[in-house]
Order: C-alpha cells, then structure tokens, then sequence
C-alpha cells in the first residue's frame, strides 16, 4: 500500500480495478481508493480543502475522546448488566432473541442476525451502563424493526428521547477503542 503525505497527513493509497475514486476518513485515518492509471497527487489536490477541513475535525474529535473515562467492571458483571437488561428491553419490545452472544468488532458496537441472534462487541464491558442499554435496546429493536427507517428511530425514541446525543458520544468512544 502506498503511503502520500499532504500537509503532515498520511494519506493510504489504495489502488483497484474499476473507475471509481473514493476519498474517505475511516476511524480518522484519510484512504483514497482509485483504479490503477490515476494519478493519487491530482485526485488529493482536488480534495485538498475538504481533507484538510476534515481532518482538523477529525483531530478535535479525537481531543474529546480522550477525555472519556473508561468503566472497570469485570467479565460477570458486564453478563450480568447484558442479561438484566436485555431481559427488561425483550418483554417491553415483546421480542425473543435466538441468542445474545460476545465478540470483538472493529467498526460497531452491535448486529442483529436474521435468525434473531443478537451480538455485541466486547469493547461494550467498558462503557457507561447508559450506553450499554443503548446499544442493547437497539439491537433487539432490529427484531420488531429490520433497518434504521423512521419506523426504528421512533421505536429508539420512545425509550431513548435523546438518542442523537447517545450516537454522538458512542462515536467518540469509537475513536477511542475501536
């Protein structure tokens, strides 16, 4: 992988077949993914502003998350707080997951399978119970609502009014462990 340096920014060049340029911030690290005859330099100076604007977003983001605390529960108290409140959210959504299991994710905090298993990344263990509930409640809802439309937001609402801020401070913990 080619590396380009703009401004201090370490820029990953990813090269593909196809003829689509893609410049994107994953985790707060910029990755251009182009087809192979492109020239990186002309596709980064085009974007210039717009990574520079972003990546300064980016860095402040990363100030904020840095001033997180992290929770110290051990493996049975996490099971514990998981079980409790997956069982409180399961009657009030009147849904039944096949399973809730545990695993490491590197980009989110939750799925919900179409069989209604529910799995939840490790890297929960050391969030605020709020945000555990949070992410608990989301996932089951997926069982009553299959994707993220009107329809799921209202039913996230009812329990979670204030659900933006919840996502907003989930993505800041995401910058700082995932």
């Amino acid at each position: 992988m080619e590396t380009i340096d703009l401004e201090g920014i370490p820029c990953q060049v990813l090269r593909r077949s196809g003829r689509r340029v893609r410049v994107a911030f994953r985790q707060g690290r910029l990755r251009v993914v182009l087809p192979r005859h492109v020239d990186p330099r002309q596709v980064i100076d085009r974007h210039r502003d717009w990574i520079l604007e972003k990546h300064e977003w980016f860095r402040r983001q990363r100030l904020l998350a840095d001033e997180l605390e992290l929770c110290r529960r051990s493996n049975d108290e996490f099971v514990a707080l998981v079980r409790a409140l997956s069982g409180e959210y399961a009657g009030l959504l009147a849904v039944r997951p096949s399973g809730i299991g545990f695993r490491k994710m590197r980009s989110k905090w939750g799925s919900c399978s179409v069989k209604g298993k529910v799995n939840l990344n490790t890297w929960l263990q050391v969030l605020p119970d709020e945000l555990v509930a949070f992410i608990v409640f989301h996932e089951l809802a997926h069982l009553r609502v299959r994707n993220h439309g009107p329809g799921f937001k209202a039913l996230v609402r009812s329990q979670f009014p204030h659900f933006r801020d919840l996502d907003r401070r989930l993505k800041l913990y995401s910058l700082k462990i995932l």
